[in-house]
């Protein structure tokens, strides 16, 4: 099948080209190794870089949204290079243009929803037309990546849907030793760490954590934040007990992971996070890492059998004094949910393909 992947260069704070990162380029880069055509076309919103390469005879552009490159991909994906299926996935934006070129060249249209877009900060809906509604009914196909997306965005669309979850690249995320992760990275041995690493917007909850920690300490634990990611000005990050290690390459994060004795995922809850399908969970998970979870849709909804097994790590959102109560637990119990089957990237680029080919069938959430 000859499959065009429409996406964004820089999501989730992460470059999908130079890191390799994400949905947007380990989906269509396994398609390949199947003996797919595959283009990937990466928009890039932020730069007037435009690159062209192949990986593993895979063609990867990207390009800005409105340059003369992004003109001949336009002319190529309906006149030189016709493709049987156009995947959209990013935002609204890249959703309609994926849809337009796939109704001029006669494609199969394949809308990727791996959060609620409408939500997004930066989404602006045109005048009289709810675009994101538009596109989840115009739709050949639908894929979320959350379940909470699947139940109730998937039935009100009328089109086939199916569960294609945030997978994990198996060949950065396995255990490592902590003593050795922290060598690496050059944090000492003697620190107690609870860790967590991603964007720091106020729903991410990383400002319940610090209260948590500082709960903690000021009981007379011995215990540190290590953070990294992008961080808003406002969170105090200079403060004893908190160690801000800034943005680092996707490659470091299974190093930092190891490195903690406790990881965790402090989500509030929210419209827009409880929608969501965070790519980390996975990736805590398949590192084997302690962990503390906030309990919330994005990860009781998408990892039931985890949930079951957390026990008094899970903890309250938005409950500082909770999540030290959960913190203070897991750094004496240790409790290591296993790893999410199935969620290698490889795996479910498999699945999602054959279900492409497969006809107009649904795949029931309770099946996936």
């Amino acid at each position: 099948m000859n499959i065009l992947w429409l996406g964004k260069r820089f999501y989730t704070n992460k470059d999908a080209l130079r890191e390799r990162f994400g949905r947007m380029y380990c989906i269509p880069r396994r398609w390949q190794q199947m003996e797919q055509q595959i283009r990937l076309w990466l928009v890039d919103y932020h730069t007037r870089e435009t690159i062209r390469e192949f990986d593993a005879g895979m063609e990867v552009i990207a390009t800005p949204l409105f340059c003369f490159e992004s003109l001949r991909q336009l002319f190529r994906a309906l006149v030189t290079r016709r493709v049987r299926c156009i995947v959209a996935s990013g935002d609204c934006y890249l959703g309609l243009l994926g849809w337009l070129l796939a109704r001029l060249s006669g494609a199969i249209f394949v809308f990727d929803v791996y959060d609620k877009y409408d939500e997004f900060s930066s989404y602006r809906q045109p005048p009289g037309l709810d675009l994101f509604s538009f596109l989840l009914r115009r739709a050949d196909r639908l894929m979320f990546a959350s379940r909470e997306l699947a139940t109730k965005l998937g039935p009100k669309s009328c089109v086939p849907f199916c569960v294609v979850p945030n997978g994990v690249d198996s060949t950065l995320f396995f255990p490592r030793e902590t003593r050795a992760s922290r060598r690496t990275l050059g944090l000492p041995e003697d620190v107690r760490f609870v860790g967590y690493f991603g964007s720091m917007e106020p729903d991410r909850g990383v400002a319940d954590l610090m209260d948590a920690v500082g709960r903690l300490r000021a009981s007379g634990l011995s215990v540190e934040v290590l953070l990294a990611g992008k961080a808003l000005p406002d969170l105090p990050l200079d403060i004893v007990g908190i160690r801000y290690l800034g943005m680092v390459p996707h490659a470091q994060i299974p190093f930092l992971l190891s490195a903690c004795d406790v990881v965790v995922v402090p989500y509030r809850l929210s419209p827009f996070m409880d929608m969501g399908a965070s790519c980390k969970i996975a990736e805590y998970l398949a590192c084997r890492r302690p962990m503390v979870v906030t309990s919330t849709p994005n990860f009781v909804a998408n990892f039931p059998v985890q949930v079951a097994m957390m026990g008094q790590a899970l903890c309250q959102a938005s409950d500082p004094n909770d999540m030290a109560r959960a913190l203070a637990y897991q750094l004496e119990a240790c409790v290591i949910p296993p790893p999410a089957e199935n969620m290698t990237w490889d795996a479910i680029a498999d699945d999602v393909l054959r279900w492409i080919h497969g006809g107009d069938g649904n795949r029931a959430v309770e099946d996936i």
